[in-house]
């Protein structure tokens, strides 16, 4: 059974990330797990060995409120519970807590919301950035706005580096969740003879069966990449992006680049699915 892990902080945003966490799960026959990361509270004048006993403490009050926050939540969203656990870790930072555990639990997904707009720390959270940034498992970055609605179509953004790996993993989890699936490439106007027989639609359907459509378009220096990217999501209108990131995330710093203040749409309204991408020698 596969296994996603949802944060949740109590907060109305995070609700965006359990509310699709809970339609995933019950396309897919996942399990959920509800993860909440807090830190403890020490009075200064306890004595050293009741300290454990304060945490323990502190452990338990957290995880009775994160089972009646999840029970309130599927009551609240009309929804028959599958099967799920609450998990509560005492650690400073949320970020290492969220990746120890999903490393040691072996999670195939990790399902978190994000907030805000502008530039790539306010858009998403730090700590969702963070997570993006270091996991090695997939990563599920959903709009703080999102509401529950039906999960038609995935838009796989490509750069054609192991094309057929990538293919292969974004086809499969299509299939899972029975979506749609397109595909969009913005190649420079020298590679376009190149990329336009790499993406021979009638082969690449044969071969991943959810595949409905190709968008190869044109690379627009002055636009930027991320420009470009939010007006095919206006026009496709997929309820998932997917992408796959190096791990020194050059690509994704640059979508998202710090020095810049404009908001992407697509970020504020249709939730991502980013990969680690695999270096090939």
């Amino acid at each position: 059974m596969k296994k996603i892990l949802v944060t949740t902080d109590f907060s109305t945003h995070s609700k965006a990330g359990m509310r699709f966490a809970v339609q995933l799960a019950a396309r897919m026959k996942a399990e959920i797990v509800f993860f909440h990361c807090f830190q403890a509270l020490i009075p200064a004048t306890i004595h050293r060995a009741h300290i454990e006993n304060s945490m323990q403490e502190q452990a338990a009050a957290q995880l009775k409120k994160l089972e009646k926050f999840v029970a309130g939540f599927y009551t609240r969203m009309k929804a028959t519970p599958g099967k799920y656990r609450c998990v509560v870790k005492e650690e400073l930072s949320p970020e290492s807590a969220i990746l120890e555990y999903a490393h040691r639990e072996k999670v195939d997904f990790i399902c978190i919301s994000t907030r805000g707009a502008g530039q790539l720390q306010k858009i998403i959270g730090t700590n969702t950035s963070n997570v993006i940034r270091k996991s090695l498992v997939p990563v599920l970055a959903v709009p703080h706005t999102y509401r529950a609605r039906s999960i038609k179509k995935i838009l796989y953004a490509s750069d054609l580096e192991n094309f057929d790996l990538e293919m292969t993993t974004v086809s499969a989890f299509a299939q899972a969740l029975e979506m749609k699936m397109d595909m969009a490439h913005f190649s420079f106007a020298d590679n376009m003879k190149l990329a336009r027989i790499a993406l021979d639609a009638g082969i690449l359907a044969r071969k991943y069966p959810p595949l409905e459509r190709i968008y190869l378009e044109p690379f627009e220096v002055n636009n930027g990449f991320a420009t470009q990217f939010d007006q095919l999501v206006k026009k496709v209108k997929p309820s998932l992006v997917a992408f796959f990131t190096h791990t020194n995330l050059t690509w994704f710093d640059k979508l998202f680049s710090t020095s810049r203040s404009e908001t992407f749409s697509f970020i504020t309204k249709t939730p991502m699915l980013v990969y680690r991408k695999t270096v090939v020698e």
